[in-house]
């Protein structure tokens, strides 16, 4: 069994969106000073690294990140390389048996951004699929891009294509060093009840 990590690292200086949190990890007892432990304190916005978002992150009244089906985020998945395409489309799916496959994971990133750079470079998501998707019976999307929508995008179509669609949405995973195929996915989001997206450590299994 191979395990492969797809979480972008919590650590100093990881990229957030403009006017989000900055990642902040700070100390509250170290044993150095004469504690008996060492206590760490972090601060960051619910969309640091890896995440899911909720349906409240883009509509007022939307359900919270801890009401979200944990069913969605174990189980068989395919990745995409999508990295070629303007926009993610039902023309990148050349291939994917819905039967099976219900979680779709796309690499989009076309360049590699700078150091302390969210990606722009990226394709955004054609709302339409989303509903295509939906009617397959695809319960989870997830992409390498910050966001399913452009980056400069006012009105968020692919985010509450989402809502409406019931299918939950990985953003900001790290697809560069996986190939397309097939794989399990284990995402499971932390357990914040009320927010509207919270961080996630997502493995791909192959065995």
């Amino acid at each position: 069994m191979r395990i492969i990590d797809i979480s972008v690292a919590l650590q100093a200086g990881v990229p957030v969106w403009p006017g989000d949190q900055p990642f902040v990890e700070e100390w509250t007892a170290r044993i150095q000073e004469g504690s008996g432990v060492n206590v760490g304190s972090i601060r960051l916005s619910t969309h640091t690294g890896t995440h899911v978002d909720a349906p409240l992150h883009c509509e007022e009244g939307g359900g919270s990140v801890g009401r979200l089906p944990l069913e969605a985020f174990v189980g068989r998945a395919a990745v995409f390389d999508a990295t070629e395409s303007l926009r993610v489309d039902q023309a990148c799916l050349s291939g994917l048996n819905y039967e099976h496959t219900t979680r779709i994971l796309f690499k989009t990133v076309r360049r590699t951004p700078s150091k302390g750079e969210l990606p722009k470079d990226y394709a955004a998501f054609d709302p339409a699929l989303i509903a295509f998707l939906s009617s397959r019976g695809v319960v989870l999307i997830g992409t390498d891009a910050p966001s399913v929508d452009p980056v400069d995008s006012p009105t968020l179509p692919a985010h509450h294509a989402l809502v409406a669609a019931n299918i939950v949405s990985l953003e900001n995973l790290s697809l560069g060093h996986v190939e397309p195929g097939e794989y399990e996915l284990i995402a499971l989001p932390l357990k914040i009840i009320d927010m509207d997206a919270a961080p996630v450590r997502a493995v791909l299994i192959r065995r």
